[in-house]
Order: structure tokens, then sequence, then C-alpha cells
């Protein structure tokens, strides 16, 4: 079982009725704390320029890929998840 599918399970315990008969408070506050940090991980991050290459603000791996257009003609492509963590990627507008 992933840590996705532990939090969301535990979230929905929670969600009946009688929750209180098998969840102290401090079981509340953990789950709380769980499904917060799975939260923080899908937020964006932006990238950041790093020896003439655009990495990922959490992990340093590239998320701008060269692309061949073709005839010798190469682009830039901005990726939106890190290919390495999978954190999405705020680009400014």
């Amino acid at each position: 079982m992933t840590d996705h599918e532990k939090v969301m399970s535990w979230l929905e315990g929670l969600t009946d009725e009688d929750w209180r008969r098998y969840h102290s408070d401090s079981e509340v506050q953990t789950i709380a704390k769980e499904a917060f940090a799975l939260l923080k991980e899908q937020e964006a991050v932006e990238p950041i320029l790093e020896q003439d290459s655009m990495v990922c603000g959490v992990c340093g791996h590239e998320v701008v890929w060269q692309k061949m257009l073709g005839d010798g003609i190469w682009a830039d492509e901005a990726l939106n998840y890190c290919p390495h963590c999978g954190r999405p990627v705020k680009w400014n507008d």
C-alpha cells in the first residue's frame, strides 16, 4: 500500500459518523499531518537557473529539454512536471 493509499484510507475512516469511537485526538492529528505532507508534495515549484539550464527547485533535475523540430532545428521544451521527482513545475508566464 502506498503512502497515498494509506492516507486516503485513514481519511475515509474519518468520514464515518462515529469516527470518534475508532480514533483518538492524537490519531486524528497524525492523519492530518500525513495528509498535509502529501498535499505539500503536489505543490508546484519554481525552476532554478543553474549553469545555463533550468532545474527543478526540489531535486535539481533538468526541466527543460531540447527537442528536434527537423532539418537540424532544435527548440527548448519546458516540462510541466519534473521527470525525476514528479513535482509540478511553476513557470512564470
